[in-house]
């Protein structure tokens, strides 16, 4: 008699344990799901925001062009105190272009520095949900 009653304490201790890992899979799921669409939603704000900056790019090219067009127009008149001012001007101008040039280029490394923001962010929310579902408190000093 002692045994069915330890089969079926055996049963449904299994039984529980099969549910409460459904559960936490589903959770999981669910978290995962929520953090997807949170750095889908980044991923595509990103995105839109590099692609207003390729105009801005080739006008920066076209700019460079025109600058090299004067450049050479300046070399065919030399000698003149006009013209070194102007090349001093032109000198100037390209420096602002390398740098304008430089910041575009580390605007292209934004969209993965980001999302790995946005990755970060949404662990950090999903953790501190499980904990906060679990009845938890942070560890003092922790996120």
């Amino acid at each position: 008699m002692w045994r069915t009653d330890v089969m079926k304490t055996l049963k449904d201790l299994f039984l529980a344990l099969l549910n409460a890992t459904l559960i936490l899979v589903a959770l999981c799921l669910f978290l995962g799901w929520r953090m997807m669409a949170t750095v889908d939603t980044v991923s595509d704000r990103v995105t839109a925001s590099i692609a207003e900056l390729t105009p801005l790019r080739d006008e920066i090219a076209g700019v460079r062009a025109e600058l090299s067009g004067l450049r050479a127009d300046l070399a065919a008149a030399p000698g003149t105190a006009a013209s070194a001012r102007l090349q001093n001007r032109l000198d100037g101008l390209e420096a602002r272009l390398d740098g304008m040039q430089a910041r575009m280029a580390s605007l292209a490394t934004l969209p993965d520095q980001l999302l790995d923001r946005a990755f970060e962010t949404a662990a950090d929310r999903m953790a501190r949900g499980v904990a906060e579902l679990r009845g938890c408190q942070p560890a003092p000093g922790g996120t």
